[in-house]
């Protein structure tokens, strides 16, 4: 049970938060032992019966009381929540309360399934539910329980979109409750966040969190609450400038996306480093980058994005720039340069890693698909992909302040979260984040049907197969989504629909501002929408009555993204909450990177079979499974090498007495 009355006040000078401790080796064996029990399916299910029966009879004795009645009631659950900790009587009462009021003002009263979710958010737990089965509105259960008590809440989420959307869809019920309600959008000012964060509940996605906390560490010359309140008395000026009260509640909205895809790299402010000296030093490693030749002085990678030199390469390198100034003495500093170059040259691609809008490179997240605002490379290499797209030159950046999202999440008091694919990384959120994943039974049964997959040899087939199954699919009056890895691939799936005379929608990171237009059409009969896997996220696809009818949405992807989670989350577009629907991909070999032990075996036996036997078929699928999951081993291991950097960089700062 989580104890609230011991809870430290949120204040600026206190700034409460839990510290990040390294186990050694027996504490971490302790902790995995743990895991076991605490990851097992049926942990709790005795406990959960038990408070769904509460609130079931709670729930009976107030469907008849005044609005007022219950709100009173509320705000002293709320104090007695502070007082006593989430006990399992208090919350029952309090979620029936919430409940109904969220029955009468929103329209919409909880399941069970829905009441369980917020259930084991409470417990400090991630909560898996399948995609459809509303996890904006099981959130409002613990958010209001905890903000009730006087936690100041902060609600995570993956992108700007769902952010305002989901706190616009529960304002109304978080103002009935008197809890006062922030949204922070990466558009918004300093002093608009401040005034934000001072709210009972705050969303806001992650990065934009991680940010705020890097700028107020920032500005805090002293840490210890003690002598931060000392300073206080002889200058509040740092104390105004401050934008969080400390790391209280944190509810987590795709928490696999967010504690495990986002947290391979870590998050840093930077500030420029511009001067004429430094921007002609990057122009001209441009430009020495053309003098070498690829094979004789350099080896690019695809597969791995490398770019490695020969010892023939640094010698030339050597011999071009020895009468370039001192800048091109230090043999490291000048092959890091062109090697960025070379980087931008032939790794980093238009549509697909970057794009430009407004004469400005943006990145684009490979997990998500969407534009990630002002971020952009280090160490010179966003400067090179402005050469390479004749954009203005920015300035160079130098690293401020960073953090993993591992050790940031870890320093909340309580955290918990919800999501649709989290069963997979279960071992990992435990090791990491002592995050116990619990499995929530749906509310109804699904009706999602598998249509079977098929791998083609060449992209145009696989094309040429997506547009023959939407023409079939408009025919019988469905709405077909279309998943794609890039902006480019969703640019070439639109070129071959236009060639099939097939009306359609494209939703990538070109398209962000229309999203929500876009999302709210592709439910209609006959309508075909193309989109990157900014449609796996928390997007709900309204169908009409007539699709329902005609079978549902059917999706189609045709790429495997970076990680299965990934894959899944696309197929729960459709049939959700017992809507019909159906998912199939269709899949190519042309350009697919041959990198693992099980991938080069089977390529062979690929060929040898032929794609269009049966058995070919299934060699194939595995082929490409393999690949995906030697990606999801890549992304794992960069995962574990940021929490690493991050160790022995506070080991660094403690040995020199400045840890953070």
């Amino acid at each position: 049970m989580i104890r609230t009355a011991n809870h430290a006040p949120a204040d600026y000078r206190h700034r409460p938060e839990r510290p990040v401790v390294h186990l050694d080796w027996l504490e971490r064996l302790q902790r995995n032992v743990m895991g076991r029990f605490e990851l097992n399916p049926w942990r709790m299910k005795l406990r959960q019966k038990r408070f769904l029966a509460t609130v079931k009879s709670q729930s009976e004795g107030i469907e008849g009381r005044a609005e007022s009645e219950l709100l009173q009631r509320a705000r002293q659950l709320g104090d007695l929540i502070r007082q006593e900790g989430f006990d399992d009587r208090l919350l029952a009462e309090q979620f029936a309360i919430i409940r109904e009021m969220s029955g009468r003002i929103l329209g919409m009263r909880h399941f069970d399934s829905q009441l369980t979710g917020g259930w084991i958010m409470v417990q400090g737990r991630i909560a898996e539910m399948k995609t459809g089965e509303g996890k904006t509105l099981t959130a409002v259960l613990p958010v209001i329980s905890a903000a009730l008590a006087g936690l100041p809440v902060h609600v995570i989420t993956v992108n700007d979109y769902l952010t305002e959307r989901d706190a616009e869809e529960m304002e109304p019920l978080y103002r009935y409750f008197g809890l006062s309600l922030g949204v922070i959008l990466h558009e918004v000012d300093l002093p608009g966040r401040r005034v934000a964060y001072q709210s009972d509940i705050v969303y806001i996605t992650g990065k934009e969190l991680v940010f705020d906390y890097l700028r107020d560490q920032m500005k805090l010359v002293h840490k210890q609450p003690i002598r931060m309140q000392m300073a206080s008395l002889h200058s509040t000026h740092v104390e105004s400038q401050l934008q969080l009260r400390g790391l209280h509640f944190a509810l987590v909205d795709e928490a696999d996306s967010v504690l495990i895809d986002e947290s391979r790299t870590p998050l840093i402010i930077s500030g420029t480093q511009g001067n004429e000296e430094e921007q002609s030093f990057i122009e001209t490693g441009w430009e020495l980058s053309f003098q070498l030749q690829e094979e004789t002085d350099f080896l690019v990678n695809k597969d791995r994005r490398e770019v490695d030199f020969t010892e023939a390469g640094r010698e030339n390198i050597q011999t071009l720039s020895r009468e370039l100034g001192p800048l091109w003495k230090g043999s490291i500093r000048r092959e890091e340069i062109i090697q960025k170059a070379l980087l931008a040259r032939f790794i980093y691609q238009l549509d697909i890693d970057y794009l430009v809008r407004e004469d400005a490179v943006e990145l684009i997240d490979p997990l998500s698909g969407r534009v990630m605002e002002g971020r952009s490379w280090e160490k010179g290499l966003h400067q090179m992909v402005e050469l390479k797209e004749e954009c203005e030159l920015t300035e160079q950046r130098i690293t401020l302040a960073r953090i993993s999202y591992q050790n940031f999440f870890r320093r909340y008091l309580h955290i918990s979260g919800m999501t649709g694919t989290a069963w997979e990384v279960r071992d990992e959120l435990w090791r990491v984040y002592q995050l116990a994943v619990t499995p929530v039974k749906p509310n109804k049964k699904e009706l999602r049907i598998q249509v079977a997959s098929r791998v083609f040899n060449k992209n145009d087939a696989r094309w040429e197969a997506v547009a023959e199954r939407c023409r079939e699919l408009v025919k019988e009056g469905r709405a077909i989504l279309i998943g794609t890895a890039s902006v480019a691939e969703s640019e070439v799936a639109s070129e071959y629909l236009k060639q099939s005379k097939l009306a359609h929608k494209v939703l990538s990171a070109k398209e962000d501002k229309e999203e929500a237009d876009i999302v709210i059409e592709a439910g209609q009969p006959g309508r075909i929408t193309v989109a990157t896997n900014m449609a796996g996220r928390g997007t709900d696809i309204k169908l009409s009555p007539s699709v329902k009818e005609s079978g549902g949405l059917h999706v189609i992807l045709t790429e495997h993204y970076e990680s299965s989670r990934v894959d899944r989350q696309l197929a729960g577009r459709c049939a959700r909450q017992g809507d019909p629907g159906s998912f199939e991909m269709l899949l190519s070999l042309e350009d697919q990177p041959i990198r693992s032990l099980r991938g080069k075996s089977l390529l062979p036996t690929c060929r040898s079979l032929g794609i269009s036997s049966a058995a070919g078929q299934k060699a194939a699928l595995s082929l490409l499974r393999a690949e995906q999951q030697f990606v999801e081993r890549q992304n794992y291991l960069a995962r574990q090498s940021t929490l690493e950097y991050d160790h022995k960089q506070k080991e660094l700062l403690a040995f020199a007495g400045t840890v953070d």
